[in-house]
């Protein structure tokens, strides 16, 4: 027991803790949701520009606990920080300057809603294979 503890305790500090990981996901893709909303919201908003979040795995690398390093001159820097929030650009404008294209935020939309069903599903079996090795199921 007080190996399986140890062994949950070495996962948790070392950055790979599955629950914190979906728990992150999960936020990421609640704050998308609010943003894609706010899009939508403001469709008719004269001189609006849609918005979007950094992708996840961008926030998962501000995250992690190892940074690439330059050893040599000829090395490629690692990938910088990304910003929560960044205007979405290249998008076409309407009379009035909004940028806003319901399709494809209905369409970003759809996607960010997938990914919440998928983790949720993750977690769900996840946690059902975790109360099975531990002989709690019903």
């Amino acid at each position: 027991m007080l190996e399986a503890l140890s062994s949950q305790t070495a996962l948790t500090h070392s950055g790979t803790d599955l629950f914190s990981l979906a728990e992150r996901r999960m936020q990421w893709l609640e704050s998308r949701q609010s943003v894609l909303a706010g899009n939508v919201a403001n469709a008719n908003t004269p001189g609006y520009v849609s918005k979007d979040i950094a992708p996840f795995s961008g926030v998962l690398q501000s995250q992690m606990t190892m940074a690439m390093v330059e050893t040599q001159p000829g090395h490629m820097a690692g990938p910088g920080n990304t910003s929560l929030a960044r205007r979405t650009t290249g998008g076409t404008k309407s009379i009035d300057g909004n940028e806003v294209r319901l399709e494809d935020e209905l369409g970003k939309i759809a996607d960010t809603n997938d990914q919440q069903r998928f983790a949720t599903t993750v977690y769900t079996r996840y946690m059902g294979m975790f109360s099975t090795a531990l002989g709690t199921s019903s």
